[in-house]
């Protein structure tokens, strides 16, 4: 069901964004991208995951991939690299402040377009985890306030089945030994490990009822006191 929700909200967006494109309003929503960096600090890359017009068209891009098979597993190694990220959003940002300047300027410069062309391209003929983890300039930017995001998604009561890794298009989810991670700086909020996940552990909350959760699910071993005893006073039978 939320798939479904998300799939008519990333459609109305991109309709929205198209519109705002095609009669030269498009600093609206670079507006809205801005105020959605912004708020990554406390609500984490909602953007990515629910408005982006260039996740959305990833959608049909990657099933056609998909069914050429055309797309690949692995993320190439040059993409992995850490300065990878950085190179591309060098390049990013002076075109940014170009495209601002023509905007105030009253006229139009391609860089959405250029942006969009990326982004399709990369998923086509490699995989979208390539673009949203490693090249996306816009997800750089919302991951440098990500980072600090007061809400994000976190696991109680993991089985490790590892579904919800396989399903991230970000390699936000990491698997550990007894439950799974999930990095806010990396999370687009898209929520496929969510509905991926067969125990309904994974679930959006704040960074206090994630500290409380993982408090309270602390297991002690058979014969000893979840609170150690006091000077003077012996251990307390479990």
């Amino acid at each position: 069901m939320t798939q479904r929700i998300r799939f008519f909200v990333q459609w109305g967006f991109f309709a929205v964004f198209l519109t705002l494109t095609l009669t030269n309003r498009g600093q609206i929503w670079m507006g809205v991208i801005f105020l959605s960096i912004a708020l990554a600090a406390i609500f984490g890359r909602y953007y990515c995951g629910w408005m982006c017009p260039i996740h959305t068209l990833i959608r049909p891009v990657k099933w056609l991939s998909q069914h050429l098979q055309l797309t690949k597993k692995k993320i190439p190694r040059l993409a992995q690299a850490r300065y990878m990220r950085w190179i591309v959003l060098s390049l990013f940002l002076p075109l940014l402040g170009y495209t601002i300047y023509t905007i105030t300027q009253g006229k139009k410069f391609p860089l959405p377009i250029v942006i969009i062309g990326f982004g399709v391209l990369t998923t086509f003929f490699i995989n979208e985890r390539t673009w949203h983890r490693y090249l996306c300039p816009w997800g750089t930017l919302l991951s440098a306030t990500a980072k600090f995001s007061k809400f994000r998604l976190a696991a109680e009561g993991c089985k490790t089945c590892g579904l919800c890794v396989k399903n991230c298009p970000s390699q936000a989810a990491v698997l550990g030994k007894r439950q799974v991670s999930i990095t806010s700086q990396y999370c687009l909020l898209c929520l496929k490990c969510r509905t991926a996940c067969p125990a309904s552990a994974i679930s959006y909350q704040s960074r206090k009822d994630e500290a409380t959760l993982s408090k309270d699910s602390i297991t002690t071993m058979p014969g000893v006191s979840a609170h150690p005893p006091g000077p003077g006073q012996s251990p307390a039978p479990g």
